[in-house]
């Protein structure tokens, strides 16, 4: 456990995480500064004791190495908040699906009875929860891959890592070593610990030998090979000593292929901590995906309009539009908004899943050029200024029948004269659409989720794009 107390402290990021961290440390005696998260220290300003980086800190390991050569220790603030902690803690990891899985994770155990909290993304820090830890049995974390090299103690008794789609790789840094760097998720766990894990991204693990100590399970909505999957909409476990029918997704408001994986994955930690099928069957009935989770935000003029803000990745994408149109129309029928920044994207591979379910692409931000060089061999594109031109453009020109899909499929810009939150933007620009047609707007305009019957349509292929990973 790291000692506090009388040293100097410096917490990096003034955001929800870096200000729960410094509470942390100044009640163990520290002395402790909040600082900017881009903060460079002078080469003659004495050397702290401990370094930590709240979780919106996007910081590498290498940056510190002037003050590590002085015995500073750098640590996240995940990590120490397991370090304080007097609770067992799972751990979800994904360039998408976390929100979702911690929530999923978190709603079946407290519905059989556990006492837990989650902790995922900058406002909702592992430390706020450190000083009442005694009282939980489970600490759910929703850890982001750029937390994972100032995790040095931090074990999971379960892990969860949901995807390792092919578009996260930034420029610097090799497939292999990437893979190798979403291994230090389960580096620290046991043999009797659990790693569940995706069944495509499993095969990236074995084929660069990377070790995953735990015992392993693994889920796929794709391959037949995995423990877990689904078939027909219905979740089933092919596993050894778990047999047969799970859950079938008509009974909930979950649809497609990606939140299948969600469910999935938490069913199989469910399964690992000795929950009941039925107590997890009904707990799963009752969820409510959350807002800009592929949520409908309403209907009119024959014209359906879904909000998955959250999905800001290329795998999210592709399973985004095979639940839409699982097979693949006569007609291309969707409308898809999407754009943000563009670092590391391999958007060229997606081509073939967009060529017959896109009718048109209306591009945004700074990676709007790169889609459209790689996406206009496959399906009109057109490049507008902001996403408020985008949302515009799709929402006025989509014609009954069709669906205006707003998926970023990649991380939002940081430029300063973009809107805080995409998602906030289309569903406006939707909302006065709607109410200038006398519309009716809002998720309760149909009694399920998305309108169609997706999930009963079997989708037992991977998305060719997403099977094998870019060189390099």
């Amino acid at each position: 456990m790291i000692q506090l107390d009388a040293k100097k402290v410096l917490v990096l990021g003034r955001d929800p995480s870096g200000e729960s961290a410094l509470a942390i440390v100044r009640s163990r005696g520290a002395e402790a500064k909040l600082l900017p998260a881009d903060y460079l220290p002078d080469p003659g300003e004495p050397a702290p004791d401990v370094v930590v980086l709240s979780v919106g800190c996007d910081r590498r390991l290498g940056e510190f190495d002037a003050w590590i050569s002085r015995g500073t220790t750098v640590i996240g603030e995940r990590e120490l908040a397991f370090q304080l902690s007097l609770c067992l803690h799972v751990a979800v990891a994904g360039a998408s699906g976390k929100r979702t899985t911690t929530a999923l994770i978190a709603h079946i155990l407290r519905a059989t009875g556990r006492r837990v909290a989650v902790a995922s993304g900058i406002d909702q820090p592992a430390c706020a929860w450190v000083d009442g830890s005694r009282d939980l049995e489970f600490l759910v974390h929703g850890v982001d891959v750029s937390e994972f090299e100032f995790l040095n103690h931090f074990r999971p008794v379960v892990a969860v890592l949901l995807n390792a789609p092919a578009d996260h790789p930034g420029p610097v840094e090799s497939w292999d070593d990437h893979v190798r760097r979403l291994s230090r998720l389960f580096a620290r766990q046991q043999p009797f610990d659990w790693a569940i894990v995706q069944a495509e991204a499993l095969a990236h693990f074995r084929s660069v030998a990377a070790n995953l100590p735990g015992k392993v399970v693994s889920f796929s909505a794709f391959s037949r090979q995995a423990d877990l999957g689904m078939e027909r909409g219905l979740l089933v476990s092919r596993w050894d000593t778990w047999t047969g029918p799970l859950w079938d997704m008509a009974r909930g408001r979950l649809r497609g292929p990606h939140f299948a994986e969600d469910a999935l994955a938490a069913l199989a930690v469910g399964r690992v901590l000795r929950l009941s099928l039925d107590d997890m069957v009904h707990a799963l009935d009752r969820f409510e995906p959350g807002a800009s989770c592929f949520e409908l935000i309403g209907e009119g003029e024959g014209v359906r309009y879904m909000d998955d803000g959250r999905s800001q990745n290329l795998d999210a994408l592709v399973k985004g539009l095979i639940t839409l149109a699982p097979v693949a129309p006569e007609q291309p029928c969707i409308w898809l908004v999407a754009g943000g920044a563009s670092q590391g994207r391999q958007f060229y591979d997606v081509g073939p899943v967009l060529s017959p379910r896109v009718k048109h692409a209306v591009l945004y931000g700074e990676a709007a050029e790169a889609m459209r060089s790689a996406w206009s061999l496959f399906t009109p594109c057109t490049l507008v200024p902001s996403l408020l031109d985008a949302a515009h453009r799709a929402v006025a020109q989509a014609a009954s029948g069709e669906t205006v899909l707003y998926s970023p499929a990649c991380p939002s810009s940081a430029r300063p004269d973009q809107p805080p939150s995409g998602s906030d933007v289309f569903r406006e620009v939707v909302r006065d659409h709607l109410t200038r047609r006398g519309e009716a707007s809002g998720a309760g305009a149909s009694d399920s989720p998305i309108g169609i019957e997706a999930d009963r349509v079997s989708v037992s292929f991977p998305p060719p794009s997403l099977s094998t990973p870019p060189a390099g």
